[in-house]
């Protein structure tokens, strides 16, 4: 995957369980936020 997404990072969501996206929905949107700055 990495290959694939050169400007990727692995991120840990805490708590994050399977439902992180929607539990801690501000933690992950800065992820994808700084992903997409880095991309462009």
């Amino acid at each position: 995957m990495k290959a694939e997404l050169p400007y990727s990072q692995r991120v840990t969501i805490k708590p994050g369980g399977h439902m992180a996206l929607m539990e801690q929905n501000q933690q992950f949107a800065e992820a994808v936020s700084t992903f997409c700055a880095g991309c462009s």
